[in-house]
């Protein structure tokens, strides 16, 4: 039998992620022997990837070319200079600077959203985006400089919990 064990790393992490129901998530973790963080991320990262691939309709296909050509033009941030960036942010919370810090997010969040929308035909791809949008702005003002934990996880982490939630709205309306 699994115990929670609260000094644990991956308990910790997770603590350090603000995920709710720690110890519900630690238990499932631990029951399927995911005790390492790139374990961990891969969990999260699960709802996006779909187990059986799906071709995305053409229509579909014509609103990510779009929407990824007018992305083209930001610039990722990654690593160091996005970390000065997030910290900057923290120290003094500007609009020029969240919006810097999620126009270099927005590749990935269209390669979650594809990624999703490829498991879940009856979903509108432009409402999958906004949505994990939603999620970006949640990781933003979630993260703390202080955990040391890379930001990206943060994104995965509440882009997921945005669009799980939306979509458990969605089936009790």
């Amino acid at each position: 039998m699994i115990t929670i064990d609260k000094s644990d790393k991956l308990y910790k992490y997770l603590l350090s992620l603000d995920a709710e129901n720690v110890d519900e998530l630690y238990m499932e973790l631990a029951k399927n022997g995911r005790y390492n963080r790139k374990d961990v991320l891969s969990y999260f990262h699960s709802s996006f990837n779909p187990s059986v691939t799906n071709e995305i309709d053409e229509k579909e296909l014509e609103k990510v070319v779009d929407y990824y050509s007018d992305i083209k033009k930001c610039h990722p941030i990654r690593g160091a200079d996005l970390n000065k960036l997030l910290k900057k942010y923290k120290e003094n919370p500007t609009d020029e600077l969240k919006t810097l810090i999620i126009n270099s997010q927005l590749k990935d969040l269209l390669h979650l959203s594809v990624n999703y929308k490829s498991s879940h035909q009856d979903v509108d791809l432009q409402d999958l985006v906004q949505i994990s949008s939603l999620g970006l702005l949640d990781a933003l003002e979630n993260y703390k400089i202080d955990a040391n934990i890379n930001f990206q996880d943060y994104v995965i982490y509440y882009v997921r919990k945005r669009v799980l939630k939306e979509f458990e709205e969605k089936k009790n309306a």
